[in-house]
């Protein structure tokens, strides 16, 4: 056989020269489960499992140490972390705002119980937007933590799936396709200034840093498929491109830069490159040895929640936070 022949065998059967890396993570630690959600502002980490909510200094990335720890008599779909503040989205249990000034001692000051199951929360200002699934999303006064006062609702078409902050505005996204836009400086309870029914079963969302110059989009996470909306007129996103994921179960995203961090179920970690959102394309990997359901990124690290998801709070046997370091550049 001769060397260009065997050139081009290799070539085809490892994907071209342009296929993805798969080298540029490096375990450093874990933090152990239960564990369904991460989110990671400045040295700490703050993770869920179930109804718990535990806090961990990671200023030492390599030993992670608890803190303290909240639990919520109903299951935690989803934070906001306002330090000292967090915002939690408790299903039936509604929004409850938790004081972390000592983490060791996570105090709650107030709550609101929503319609039906709050499943997100995003804050901008005094004001909380609640995904849920009974009344859509509801506005919440949240000037007094101590008694959070409802404003009104805005019925989605759909089941509310999730709510994210971008400055002064909340997007909202709703199953079967939604897309809505709330100014959040709108007195009361504001009514979308722009909706669009382009999504694919939406499960998430997810916005690049709003002060950062570029890239502003909106990661949407769906049917297994990664979508992108393009943020560069905040109030009216335009959906540029959608790529499907490995697994056709990916869950949850975090953006960084120009790249969107996926958790892939059971094919692991996917770095999308989002610089050409017209030709998505997957440039990283790590394979996990557990499902992976949610990332966060924090300068060089990656925060992996892997393991099977738990009916139970009991049920979390192989759940845990990986702590990866990488080196994929913007």
């Amino acid at each position: 056989m001769n060397r260009v022949l065997a050139f081009f065998i290799v070539l085809v059967a490892t994907g071209g020269l342009g296929s993805a890396q798969t080298d540029p993570f490096t375990r450093v630690a874990s933090i152990p489960g239960p564990a369904d959600l991460v989110q990671v502002h400045g040295n700490r980490a703050y993770v869920v499992g179930h109804h718990t909510l535990r806090i961990f200094d990671i200023a030492n990335i390599q030993t992670p140490r608890e803190l303290g720890s909240y639990t919520f008599p109903e299951k935690i779909w989803g934070i906001e972390v306002v330090e000292p503040l967090i915002y939690v989205a408790a299903d039936f249990f509604g929004l409850g705002i938790l004081d972390i000034s000592n983490p060791a001692a996570p105090k709650l000051r107030g709550s609101l119980k929503t319609p039906g199951q709050a499943k997100s929360v995003a804050v901008v200002g005094s004001k909380a937007a609640v995904a849920d699934h009974m009344s859509g999303v509801d506005f919440i006064d949240t000037s007094n933590a101590d008694k959070p006062a409802m404003l009104g609702s805005f019925y989605l078409e759909g089941y509310a799936r999730e709510v994210a902050a971008f400055g002064s505005l909340t997007y909202a996204v709703d199953a079967p396709t939604g897309v809505y836009t709330f100014d959040m400086t709108q007195p009361g309870a504001p009514e979308p200034i722009h909706a669009q029914q382009n999504a694919n079963a939406p499960g998430m969302i997810t916005v690049s840093d709003p002060k950062a110059a570029t890239p502003k989009m909106a990661v949407l996470v769906g049917s297994g498929t990664v979508q992108v909306y393009d943020l560069t007129k905040p109030s009216a996103p335009v959906r540029v491109g959608a790529l499907k994921m490995p697994s056709g179960r990916a869950t949850r995203a975090a953006v960084d830069g120009s790249h969107a961090f996926v958790a892939d179920f059971r094919e692991g970690l996917q770095v999308v490159d989002l610089s050409n959102p017209k030709a998505l394309r997957v440039v990283a990997t790590y394979k996990t040895n557990a499902p992976a359901r949610d990332v966060a990124v924090a300068g060089p690290y990656v925060f992996v929640v892997v393991g099977a998801p738990a009916e139970t709070p009991r049920e979390f046997k192989d759940q845990e936070v990986l702590i990866l370091k990488h080196d994929i550049k913007n």
